[in-house]
């Protein structure tokens, strides 16, 4: 019996040709990336040393997909960035942000104006369940951000353009105090598109 060959219709049956037959693993020759509707990927011979929870290779989509890779890549150019990840939702992005970053009995300044999930997130869920403590407070008030900050803070986040009240957060101001503070900056930009021509000034998101 012949050991079966994905590539030869003769060694394979009509049904698993019909599943394989006609693939090829170098499908991105194009100018621009192409919409990739796969949500698995060719791997090698020998995939006993793969990581399955590796995101650096194209396995399985859950860990990384072609298209997410080239919108994250335009994403941080428009930005101005070194790099970006794309989630699903918003929510999806800030849950990773924030268990990224904090730990139990760090300290976070948060805009007054955010997103509902965010404000339960750090006045019930964070702090009854990890000991995260936050202090919210006017963004748009420079002074109140720093009177804010304390030794364990790790990190401040805002909302700029807020929704709903169109307040205005200076971004590259509130960066230095949190890096003055040896915090990280957080920056929810749902209602503030990327910069499409020239990249933002000294402010740097976390």
């Amino acid at each position: 019996m012949s050991t079966p060959d994905r590539h030869d219709p003769s060694t394979v049956d009509e049904l698993t040709w019909a599943v394989h037959g006609g693939n090829s693993s170098d499908a991105f020759g194009a100018l621009r990336t192409p919409l990739v509707a796969a949500n698995s990927y060719v791997l090698p011979e020998d995939a006993s040393q793969l990581s399955w929870s590796d995101s650096s290779e194209l396995i399985y989509a859950r860990n990384g997909h072609i298209n997410q890779r080239a919108l994250e890549t335009k994403l941080a150019a428009l930005d101005g960035g070194e790099e970006a990840v794309v989630f699903a939702s918003g929510v999806a992005a800030l849950h990773a942000m924030f268990f990224t970053h904090l730990r139990s009995g760090d300290h976070v300044v948060v805009s007054a104006v955010a997103y509902e999930a965010v404000h339960r997130l750090f006045a019930e869920l964070l702090p009854e369940r990890y000991g995260i403590e936050a202090t919210f407070v006017e963004s748009t008030d420079l002074d109140a951000v720093r009177a804010a900050m304390r030794p364990d803070t790790r990190l401040v986040h805002v909302e700029t353009i807020a929704n709903p009240t169109t307040a205005v957060t200076d971004i590259a101001a509130v960066a230095e105090i949190a890096h003055e503070g040896g915090a990280l900056l957080s920056v929810d930009g749902t209602f503030t598109p990327p910069r499409c021509t020239g990249r933002w000034p000294t402010a740097r998101t976390w």
